[in-house]
C-alpha cells in the first residue's frame, strides 16, 4: 500500500504513475483515519498497555534467544526500535555471508529474518519482533534460537569459524 510500480522505460506513464503516487502520500486511507481517530480517543495508557503486552514482551524474548545463541555482546538496538541487530559469527575465511544465512534458516528452521547487507551491515541479521503475537513470537524466537546455535556449532553456510 502506498507505492504503484510499473514498467521501466514507458515514459507515458510516468506522469499518470506519479500523480497517483502523490495522492497515497497526502490521502490517507479512511481505515487509517478511523484507526488514528481510536487510539487518540483510547489514550497514552492504552497504547502502553498493547506495548508492554506485546512489543516489550517480544523484544525480551527474541533477546533472550539471540543471547543464548550468539552472545549478548552480539546484540544491538531495541531500545525504542521494533528490531534488532545481531552480528553472525563469521565464517571460515571472513565474514558471515548474511544473505546465505538467512536463506539457510527460512528453509532448514522455518523463520525468516532480514540480511544486514539489505540495511547496509553484512554479515549481520535483522530480527523484527513488534507485530508478532507473543505465542507466536516466542515460537520464532525457538526456531531462529536453535538455527543460530547451529551455525554457531559449524553447520549452515560456511561454517562458523
Amino acid at each position: 500500500m502506498g507505492y504503484v510500480a510499473y514498467p521501466e522505460g514507458r515514459a507515458d506513464l510516468t506522469e499518470a504513475m506519479l500523480k497517483a503516487q502523490d495522492t497515497t502520500v497526502i490521502c490517507p486511507p479512511r481505515v487509517s483515519q478511523v484507526v488514528a481517530k481510536a487510539a487518540l480517543e483510547a489514550g497514552p495508557a492504552w497504547v502502553r498497555e498493547q506495548i508492554e503486552a506485546t512489543v516489550v514482551k517480544n523484544r525480551t524474548t527474541v533477546t533472550a534467544a539471540l543471547a543464548a545463541a550468539l552472545g549478548e555482546a552480539s546484540i544491538v538496538g531495541g531500545t525504542g526500535a521494533i528490531y534488532l541487530m545481531a552480528e553472525l559469527p563469521p565464517a571460515r575465511g571472513g565474514p558471515a555471508d548474511d544473505r546465505a544465512v538467512v536463506e539457510w534458516l527460512a528453509e532448514e528452521h522455518k523463520v525468516v529474518l532480514i540480511p544486514g547487507s539489505a540495511c547496509g551491515s553484512p554479515g549481520w541479521v535483522r530480527v523484527a519482533f513488534a507485530n508478532l503475537e507473543p505465542g507466536v513470537c516466542a515460537e520464532a524466537a525457538r526456531r531462529m534460537e536453535a538455527g543460530l546455535t547451529a551455525l554457531v556449532e559449524g553447520q549452515g553456510p560456511g561454517g562458523a569459524q
